[in-house]
């Protein structure tokens, strides 16, 4: 039992549930949605684009983060799968988490299109660089952690929500890991690749 939790038999059969490719759709809708919508918008000075867009680069300003910033960063990270852990407890679950991954994805499209608006050719890379790679890691990890909450929230479980999470801790495990990476990715990584080229 224990051997089967920490390999990857747990993540394969995430994968091959139909939860699993509903919310890949859900996030695709979020995304295309996201991508409209910020490549839309009227791109004013004082727009909330261009806030966004200036967000996005002074992200990118090619400087080392401080404390405050490393902070924010795992609270943003894992907050989005802490909210997936929490909504997987209420009633209506589906929905809340379905929401939860299409907002994700929208704000991913958004922010992306909204660099690539405000700063052309150059927004590419700064999309790029500091949501694109990152995606890489919390992708995978937001689709897994909220298959394997929606695994357990669907079934009937005699000791409780919480504790039949245990079931998956596999697959929590490898969001965390993957989460970090993302995290690393955006506090050492980011600062570096586009403080280099003067960004």
């Amino acid at each position: 039992m224990k051997r089967d939790i920490l390999s990857f038999s747990v993540v394969r059969r995430l994968r091959q549930s139909p939860v699993y490719a509903f919310l890949l759709a859900v996030l695709l809708c979020g995304v295309l949605a996201g991508s409209f919508t910020g490549m839309h918008i009227p791109q004013a000075d004082g727009s909330y684009v261009s806030d966004l867009a200036q967000l996005v680069s002074s992200n990118a300003a090619g400087k080392m983060p401080t404390i405050r910033t490393v902070v924010a960063c795992l609270a943003g990270t894992y907050g989005w799968m802490l909210a997936a852990v929490l909504l997987g407890a209420i009633a209506g679950r589906l929905l809340w988490i379905a929401l939860l991954m299409a907002l994700r994805g929208f704000l991913l499209a958004f922010a992306a299109a909204a660099a690539l608006a405000e700063s052309g050719l150059w927004g590419i890379y700064i999309s790029l660089v500091s949501i694109g790679i990152s995606a890489v890691f919390w992708l995978p990890a937001m689709l897994l952690v909220c298959t394997a909450v929606l695994d357990v929230g669907m079934t009937r479980e005699r000791n409780g929500y919480f504790p039949a999470l245990k079931r998956n801790r596999g697959a929590f495990m490898i969001g965390v890991v993957l989460l970090m990476g993302s995290a690393l990715w955006r506090l050492l990584a980011v600062p570096v690749l586009l403080g280099l080229i003067g960004a």
